[in-house]
């Protein structure tokens, strides 16, 4: 927890001189980012011996460091189906989930970690009475839980109303094709002679509108977690896809007019 805590603190302040502001860079809402936790721990327990061979804990931290932040990038996606962070702008990346330049800046951070830090936090933690740390954990372990279950189910409302969205492209895209396959061959082929609209565009039309409102109403209701991961993971796709409100636009373009009270078209 400590070492999350000061993941979470490395985080923020490589956001703050990135972007001048500050942005709760993690996967959670708390003060810490669990990656880094497991991280450190995972470094330690296994290259500690070698902590006075530099070349080889320099070379074991890179490897360590690189496959647990490719493995949980991958899982991550896997199992949310979104791309957490993304590398894929810099150069020797590996599906965006690791880079070289981010795998050297681990392998020296670990090594000072491994080397100076490390057995500074040992020394403090081993100053703490049992008892104490125990009660101490287990306050930090319940809010830690907490925090995980409310942003697990945050994400799953994500996941939901991103279906529904993309339902909602699927059926646009359709009736966008309906429209300029079958129907859209002139405003007058479109009329009969009292003027009135075809019958099949004025129920494309509904449709439509409908699905703009359904649109309107799920735009409206992203929750407080969706939007603080959208903050903390740019690359995170939580936004309906920007083609989506162009699909309507061209949509809207494509649908014959409908006469207005003085046989005039309008929209």
């Amino acid at each position: 927890m400590i070492y999350a805590f000061l993941g979470w603190c490395l985080e923020v302040t490589y956001q703050a001189v990135e972007h001048g502001r500050f942005i709760n860079r993690g996967f959670l809402g708390g003060p810490y980012c669990p990656i880094y936790g497991v991280g450190v721990i995972i470094v330690t327990l296994a290259l500690y011996p070698l902590r006075e061979t530099i070349i080889l804990l320099y070379i074991g931290s890179v490897a360590l460091t690189s496959s647990l932040e490719l493995v949980t990038g991958y899982v991550l996606e896997k199992i949310f189906r979104q791309h957490w962070w993304d590398y894929s702008d810099e150069r020797f990346n590996v599906k965006g989930y690791i880079c070289l330049k981010f795998s050297l800046l681990w392998g020296v951070a670990c090594l000072v970690t491994v080397r100076i830090i490390h057995p500074t936090i040992e020394k403090l933690v081993d100053l703490i009475p049992q008892t104490a740390g125990i009660v101490v954990m287990v306050l930090i372990y319940v809010g830690f839980v907490s925090d995980l279950v409310i942003t697990i189910m945050g994400i799953m409302h994500i996941k939901r109303r991103l279906r529904v969205l993309e339902g909602i492209s699927a059926e646009m895209r359709k009736i966008s094709d309906k429209t300029g396959e079958k129907l859209f061959v002139g405003v007058d082929a479109l009329h009969d002679k009292s003027g009135d609209i075809n019958e099949k565009t004025a129920q494309l039309r509904k449709r439509a509108e409908e699905l703009l409102a359904k649109y309107k109403e799920l735009m409206a209701q992203k929750s407080r977690v969706g939007r603080r991961l959208e903050l903390a993971f740019p690359k995170l796709k939580i936004s309906p896809p920007k083609s989506l409100k162009a699909q309507f636009e061209a949509l809207k373009a494509k649908l014959p007019k409908k006469p207005d009270k003085k046989g005039d078209i309008s929209e």
